[in-house]
């Protein structure tokens, strides 16, 4: 077997020279412990022991009963920019479906054809099919109004907003979401 860039033993992070990975360890920890200095608007020693022991039971507890790893903290710090990518991405799509909406409504268009059309999604996760017909509902003129496994139906409330339904921004940007958890 090929030795990767890094292996887990027992659920530690490791590096080929066999170092732990510390900053993996503690960024919860260093988090916890900055959220109370800045709640408590000044740094004492007395302030810093108190704000250690919390942090540290907070950490405890969040590895404990939450599920909490450091694995899961690198996989959602490197999903992190995909998921702005994508919330900046829906913002757009719902801003452009408002003027689309916007336009049909204030020119009294009288032959207004809604249509149903089902396709089938590659994503593989049934969060990101959840996320993908929530965002389809989100936006003006669509109503994901069935999903089961990878199939969706989507009312359309003109068949201009059926138009390229099945390649989205939003599929796409959930499956480069989706290939972090793969790797």
């Amino acid at each position: 077997m090929p030795f990767k860039e890094s292996i887990y033993t027992n659920g530690a992070p490791y590096t080929k020279n066999g170092l732990p990975q510390i900053i993996g360890r503690i960024s919860m920890f260093i988090v916890f412990f900055s959220l109370w200095v800045v709640f408590n608007g000044r740094i004492t020693l007395d302030v810093a022991l108190v704000g250690v022991v919390i942090s540290a039971a907070l950490y405890a507890f969040c590895w404990k009963f939450l599920g909490f790893t450091p694995r899961k903290e690198i996989r959602f710090l490197k999903k992190a920019p995909r998921g702005l990518l994508y919330l900046v991405t829906l913002i757009r799509e719902i801003i452009k479906a408002n003027i689309q909406l916007s336009r049909i409504v204030l020119s009294h268009k009288k032959d207004i054809h809604p249509k149903l059309v089902t396709f089938r999604t590659p994503l593989q996760k049934p969060s990101g099919r959840t996320l993908l017909a929530n965002s389809i509902t989100l936006t003006p003129g669509t109503i994901t109004v069935y999903l089961k496994q990878d199939e969706l139906t989507v009312h359309c409330l003109d068949s201009a907003f059926a138009q390229g339904i099945d390649d989205l921004d939003f599929q796409r940007r959930l499956l480069a979401m989706e290939e972090i958890d793969d790797a």
